[in-house]
């Protein structure tokens, strides 16, 4: 027992010493009115010894990603505003949950956290879907903890630094969360362009909602609200309108981009890069005149 405990704990640390820093920033070269963007869930690293752990191939483990999203908003620092993302991938820690979503037989008590987490879709997913097993062998809480501990804490500590920063800078932040999602629901019917979260009004103020569902619409966008991602941990976490903290999530359809097979740029790739970098303009732009 104690070998196979050293042996994936050296898995561990050769996959968390690939993924240095946990968090990268690029800083806004003149930064206006608090805006950071984010992006959790596009690192694309699958270190050999990951790979050595699991049956599945590359390709089934990036479509998980949230690929390319950190290409389409990284015009952000150059336009005023901090972009930070993740240096790891979603199936190795999923920095959009909380921190203590395991499945029961990780926790002492055997208390359910939430259905996600119990069907190893949680912190420290197991699970590619309900079906799809990641590990060939079972991980260990050992493990978990270990990756909770040097990814998805030092992700939080940064983010948490750059909204103090902008908040003394400002004295107000707009963390836009920024994700994809998958073009066609269960049912084979297309998703919207762009779905904005807000937690259903609870994360962040009217105002900005509308502002920004405005920026997308106006380029020919179709765009919905909070069905099926309302956001996630992020904005419920970090939104706080009552205390000028707003938090946006905002899933664009890979299908305008993605290829989800191959997972290769499709041609409107770079008509939506494009239009991306206008809305972020304009949201640095409109947003920082706002006084909320």
């Amino acid at each position: 027992m104690m070998n196979a405990q050293i042996k994936e704990n050296q898995f561990e640390q050769n996959c968390i010493n690939k993924f240095y820093p946990p968090a990268v920033i690029r800083r806004a070269k003149e930064w206006k009115g608090g805006i950071i963007f984010a992006s959790a869930h596009s690192g694309s690293i699958y270190p050999d010894a990951f790979i050595e752990r699991t049956d599945l191939a590359i390709k089934q483990l990036r479509r998980n990603e949230d690929a390319f999203i950190t290409n389409l908003f990284s015009p952000a620092p150059d336009l005023g505003a901090p972009l930070i993302e993740a240096n790891f991938p979603r199936c190795f820690v999923d920095v959009n949950r909380a921190s203590n979503e395991l499945p029961s037989f990780w926790q002492t008590d055997g208390k359910i956290i939430s259905p996600r987490a119990e069907i190893g879709m949680g912190v420290v997913p197991t699970m590619l879907s309900e079906t799809i097993n990641i590990y060939s062998e079972p991980l260990s809480l050992t493990a978990a903890k270990i990756r909770i501990k040097d990814l998805y804490h030092p992700y939080h500590d940064a983010l948490q630094g750059l909204i103090d920063e902008a908040r003394s800078l400002f004295g107000k932040v707009l963390l836009i969360d920024c994700h994809s999602m998958p073009g066609f629901n269960s049912m084979g019917s297309r998703r919207s362009d762009i779905i904005l979260g807000d937690r259903f009004g609870k994360s962040c103020s009217p105002e900005i909602v509308m502002l920004i569902e405005k920026l997308f619409q106006d380029l020919g966008y179709s765009v919905s609200r909070n069905y099926p991602y309302a956001g996630g941990f992020v904005t419920k976490y970090y939104g706080k309108p009552y205390e000028s903290a707003n938090a946006l999530q905002i899933e664009i359809n890979r299908d305008l981009y993605l290829n989800p097979i191959t997972m290769d740029k499709k041609p409107g790739f770079t008509a939506l890069a494009k239009n991306i970098s206008l809305i972020i303009h304009s949201i640095i732009k409109e947003v920082a005149a706002l006084n909320l």
